[in-house]
């Protein structure tokens, strides 16, 4: 992961974002919102051993800040807080969320050279968000 570490990339691509945004109970008013907006992400390593996740907007900057492997409350752009855990297995960066209910969902962050995808899923729901963002300067 340390190839991509700094590197920003900017959503270019969005399937099934609001149908996503609706099934994990987002407000109609907020869905409209994220998807009005091309987030620029990034990922930095801190000086105390921890990661933080940037996502860029011209309405919102949200930052998940974590250490893998390690349980942490996260509020997700929404509002909504989370249980959330970060694990690296290769050039992936995967992320459970538990909401109060119970319910998890999983972000697949796929990072390559030139790409950065991002696969969204959640118990109970048949359907997949992919969000494709590109290497930025």
């Amino acid at each position: 992961m340390d190839q991509f570490i700094g590197k920003k990339y900017k959503l270019k691509t969005s399937e099934n974002f609001d149908e996503y945004l609706k099934y994990i109970g987002v407000g109609f008013l907020s869905r409209k919102t994220a998807n009005s907006v091309s987030p620029v992400c990034s990922l930095t390593l801190n000086d105390d051993g921890s990661y933080t996740l940037s996502m860029l907007t011209t309405f919102r900057n949200v930052f998940i800040k974590f250490k893998l492997n390690e349980e942490f409350i996260e509020e997700r752009a929404d509002g909504t807080k989370v249980k959330s855990t970060m694990v690296i297995e290769g050039n992936k960066l995967i992320q459970i969320q538990i909401e109060d209910n119970g319910r998890k969902s999983m972000h697949i962050r796929e990072f390559t050279p030139t790409t950065l995808t991002v696969t969204s899923t959640a118990e109970g729901w048949d359907g997949k968000c992919v969000r494709v963002y590109e290497i930025v300067d």
